[in-house]
């Protein structure tokens, strides 16, 4: 628990630890409140029908006003806390996905970090709270057991080992339960890719009656194994509550059977005692019901560690403060550049492997990269765009070798429409633009009347749109950027045969017209002479360079 503690306040920001001394104090107001409330409570019933008097009825008063206060300041502020961590969490973690390579994202998978900036986050943000809930049933405890020893040191021996014993005994059980949140938390993780996967594939799943059954039923085996874990852990945890609860019975007993014969305590006493044991019925569950809470946070407390470190070990060098970043570019180069997929687990053969590549881009050429599935086309687009760091090899800018400061800079370079890509609703960064600029390329790559730009929120009014149509959406927002070298993946496979055409014959020699180096992957052979090269990839390497004849150019 106290490793729990450090890592929440190395989690915690300055100023949210600032608040750690004023929670504290409402958590020991509302303890000390509550005690002498007791106190107070029995004095007034054991004095009997005299015994209630103006100051007694204004201190019982009091005492309410200051425990439920600080019980709603700590409540209201703790909240306010556990929700900015919650925040600064998932800014640290997005900060720390941003600084890292595309090959992070693949190996941990978007389903699973979308999990952990969701679930974990949320259970290590709560356990904030749950901490001020764990101080303030403390602090009520220790100040009921000291009222008991002011009533009797015997009594309150006699109460604390008992209860010590049921903390330890609920302690032990909680420890048990270490290993089997753990692969709760994991089959979570898995129940939510299968649901996100379920939903990303409906179409597939809605044609096929025997392929929903057999995924409904792959999570319905995750369910089953996810109730076999939650009533495992729960019977467990509810063991040590038993526990707990049955050592305090024994303290009633105790107190209420024992204490008159054992040390002569006499019954107006004794009945004082039973009042302030049964106090602390509540605060001691709130204390070890914080064990099972503790217990799921260090889980996904780990997890979160763990995915901070992986994103950290591929982190980049940030350029330093006045890097005059990159040229205007002019030429680009890949010499001797390879890259190797890790071995997946349980797979025997190597991961695909590709290079060594040696290639060479112009300012305003057209380059085609062709050559059957698998080929390599994909993966030398991600290195050429710099999402992939070389495992050997250089790029040269301008004839300049790439630092490790430059490879932000360098990705500036480019705009790309990517084969799996994804469309934003909203201009990115291009919030200024002008809305007949926007509508005017809209209207030049075929778009009109089918979505439109607004203004007011600088968004698209529909993504509603066919994959070529989307893909023309995503050009005219690479048209926008206005960067030097632009990669299209596969562009022209989703466009019905007229936009195909003008893509070939219309757009691409505007785009070399206007300066852009433009990198194309295709298989639309009979289009391969709007290219200035056509470069052939087989098994990861560049087999040949055909560069189209006059007479084939259009």
């Amino acid at each position: 628990m106290i490793k729990l503690a450090k890592a929440l306040r190395s989690t915690t920001a300055p100023e949210d630890r600032q608040q750690w001394p004023f929670l504290l104090t409402a958590s020991l107001v509302s303890g000390i409140a509550r005690s002498s409330f007791l106190a107070l409570i029995t004095t007034v019933a054991s004095a009997g029908r005299d015994g209630l008097g103006l100051y007694h009825l204004a201190g019982i008063l009091l005492l309410i006003a200051a425990i439920l206060g600080a019980d709603y300041f700590s409540s209201v502020r703790g909240r306010q806390v556990a929700t900015l961590l919650a925040m600064r969490l998932r800014n640290a973690l997005l900060d720390r996905i941003g600084g890292a390579n595309l090959r992070f994202i693949e190996r941990e998978q978007p389903a699973q970090l979308h999990y952990h900036l969701t679930h974990t986050i949320a259970v290590v943000s709560d356990a904030y709270f749950v901490m001020l809930g764990f101080a303030n049933a403390l602090v009520t405890l220790i100040f009921n057991f000291i009222y008991i020893g002011w009533l009797s040191w015997i009594g309150l021996v006699s109460a604390l080992l008992i209860s010590l014993v049921g903390v330890q005994v609920h302690w032990h059980f909680e420890r048990t339960n270490t290993e089997r949140r753990r692969r709760l938390d994991q089959l979570n993780n898995t129940n939510n890719a299968h649901h996100l996967a379920y939903l990303q594939g409906y179409k597939e799943l809605r044609l096929s009656r025997a392929k929903e059954a057999d995924y409904r039923q792959q999570i319905r085996d995750v369910n089953e194994q996810q109730l076999h874990e939650a009533v495992a852990e729960s019977r467990v945890s509810s063991l040590g509550n038993m526990a707990t609860d049955l050592f305090q019975y024994l303290t009633i007993a105790a107190a209420a059977l024992l204490l008159p014969i054992l040390a002569g305590v006499d019954s107006l006493t004794i009945m004082k005692l039973l009042a302030a044991i049964l106090f602390t019925i509540g605060p001691l569950s709130g204390v070890v019901s914080a064990f099972a809470s503790f217990g799921r946070t260090q889980v996904s407390m780990d997890n979160l560690q763990h995915l901070l470190d992986e994103a950290a070990a591929t982190k980049e060098v940030q350029p330093p403060l006045g890097h005059p970043g990159l040229p205007p570019f002019e030429s680009l180069e890949l010499r001797g550049v390879t890259f190797r997929f890790d071995k997946a687990s349980g797979q025997e053969i190597d991961g695909f492997h590709i290079g060594p590549i040696d290639l060479a881009l112009r300012r305003g050429e057209v380059v085609f990269v062709v050559g059957g599935n698998g080929s390599g086309k994909t993966v030398l687009m991600r290195l050429l765009t710099g999402l992939y760091h070389p495992d050997a090899g250089q790029i040269l800018f301008n004839g300049t070798p790439l630092g490790e400061a430059d490879r932000q800079a360098y990705r500036e370079q480019f705009s790309s429409v990517f084969n799996d890509f994804f469309l934003f609703s909203e201009l990115l960064g291009q919030r200024d633009t002008p809305v007949e600029t926007v509508r005017d390329l809209l209207d030049h790559y075929g778009l009109a009347g089918k979505t439109d730009f607004r203004h007011n929120d600088g968004c698209f009014t529909t993504l509603a749109l066919s994959t070529g149509q989307r893909k023309r959406v995503a050009l005219a927002v690479a048209h926008l950027e206005r960067r030097p070298l632009l990669v299209l993946d596969e562009f022209g496979a989703e466009q019905d045969p007229e936009h195909r055409d003008q893509f070939y014959r219309q757009w691409l020699p505007e785009l070399r017209a206007r300066g852009y180096t433009v990198v194309v992957v295709s298989h639309d052979d009979r289009y391969f002479d709007a290219a200035d090269r056509v470069i052939r990839m087989d098994f990861g390497r560049i087999r040949e360079i055909v560069q189209p004849q006059p007479a084939e150019l259009h």
